[in-house]
């Protein structure tokens, strides 16, 4: 995210977004690969331990959104938490899918929303897992 200024300049991200130049795509893909990144690996975090609780998906909420939803029910996450996430994991889908309509000024909120939320969000799983007594 340094590469695009000191505090992740939304102007200078916009520009790299949408140029074809190669160097750009690949500045923006380091952003936007690690993004990927961790949300997948927290949402298959969360998925692992769900199944070492033998938590069931939340009943009428088919994936992620279940299974987070199951969790915030179980005292794991709060309520904000849980839709924070799940947005995320939305964001993730569209970007995994390349989807054209996925602005630049967006990703640069979801970046910054996921950098601001995932340290608390792990904070409260590891907690949760301890109440469980798994310990990692």
């Amino acid at each position: 995210m340094g590469q695009f200024g000191d505090d992740f300049d939304a102007k200078a991200w916009t520009k790299a977004y949408h140029s074809p130049d190669p160097d750009d795509i690949n500045r923006v893909f380091t952003v936007t690969g690690g993004y990927l990144a961790l949300v997948n690996n927290t949402a298959e975090a969360i998925r692992a331990g769900v199944k070492l609780t033998a938590l069931k998906p939340t009943s009428g909420m088919p994936g992620l959104p279940g299974i987070v939803d199951a969790v915030r029910a179980d005292g794991g996450f709060t309520s904000r938490q849980a839709e924070t996430f799940v947005e995320l994991y939305r964001t993730r889908n569209r970007l995994q899918h390349s989807s054209p309509d996925i602005e630049a000024d967006e990703v640069h909120k979801q970046v910054r929303l996921l950098l601001r939320h995932l340290p608390r969000l792990v904070k409260s799983y590891l907690a949760w897992l301890e109440r469980h007594g798994f310990e990692l």
